[in-house]
């Protein structure tokens, strides 16, 4: 069963900014959906929880999850699609020439499971890259 099935945009980005509230008061970070807040997530993560830990943290990995789609959409368009046609997770689609699908609550759970080679700030540069050839 897929978790987000009836979940709609405004439900993705409501945990991105509940997310955005914990990580201030909980970790002292300000983010605001730019690109250059992924490296204090990134840094975030590897201070505060071991690679290996992302079965641990489901619920902090859904908020940042949401966090890192919204980043991509505020900076290259595109919305959320929930639902299990690719790899059981969201997507955030980007309409073009080519409609590109990214999964950024797939690569935050690698990040917290296998660590810093699987580095958010990397993601957003592979999105950037991807969307720079089409």
């Amino acid at each position: 069963m897929n978790p987000f099935e009836n979940w709609v945009a405004s439900d993705f980005r409501e945990h991105a900014v509940n997310f955005c509230d914990l990580a201030r008061v909980a970790y002292g970070l300000e983010l605001d959906f730019s690109a250059g807040t992924l490296a204090q997530l990134d840094d975030l993560i590897d201070l505060n929880f071991a690679p290996g830990s992302a079965d641990d943290h489901s619920d902090l990995i859904v908020g940042m999850g949401c966090y890192l789609g919204e980043v991509v959409i505020h900076n290259h368009g595109g919305g959320w699609h929930a639902d299990e046609e690719f790899f059981h997770s969201p997507a955030v689609v980007i309409e073009g020439k080519l409609q590109t699908r990214t999964f950024p609550l797939s690569r935050v759970w690698r990040r917290f499971e296998y660590g810093p080679e699987h580095s958010l700030v990397a993601y957003y540069s592979e999105v950037c890259r991807t969307l720079a050839r089409l």
